[in-house]
């Protein structure tokens, strides 16, 4: 037993959310530009599952760590993406990325020191943004859905 844990790969796995403001706005935040991952692109909140971490508050965890805001999940995963990683300190790891929705429930918006800005947008708004390519495919995805 102790080979076959060996041999299976570590999973790198993302949890965002696509944020409403009960005004039909969503929340996007801007990546930094010294961001070593798609620097200046626009995104959902969140972020990577560290070890030891549950995913069934991850949601709630990485949009008031990434955004500063409190948050109800209104479906925990909307949408979910997934690809090996080519390149960068996680080459050849699968990157899975699940999206959810969640609507604000308190707070204003206070950045991480990773994001540079933000923009409560309407959902058609949204794609007129320089968008990561998982927040567009999922934007794309769920517009119709919310």
């Amino acid at each position: 037993m102790k080979r076959e844990t060996k041999t299976r790969p570590r999973v790198l796995l993302i949890n965002r959310a696509l944020v409403l403001n009960g005004h039909g706005k969503i929340l996007l935040i801007k990546r930094s530009k010294s961001d070593r991952f798609e620097p200046e692109k626009w995104e959902f909140p969140g972020g990577k599952l560290e070890k030891g971490q549950d995913i069934s508050n991850a949601l709630e965890r990485e949009v008031l760590e990434e955004a500063g805001i409190v948050v109800l999940p209104i479906n925990r995963v909307s949408f979910w993406d997934s690809k090996i990683l080519v390149d960068g300190p996680y080459s050849g790891l699968p990157y899975i990325n699940l999206v959810g929705v969640a609507k604000k429930i308190a707070g204003r918006v206070r950045l991480s020191e990773e994001h540079e800005d933000f923009a409560w947008v309407k959902k058609e708004e949204g794609l007129n943004y320089d968008l990561t390519e998982v927040t567009r495919k999922a934007l794309l995805v769920l517009r119709e859905k919310i």
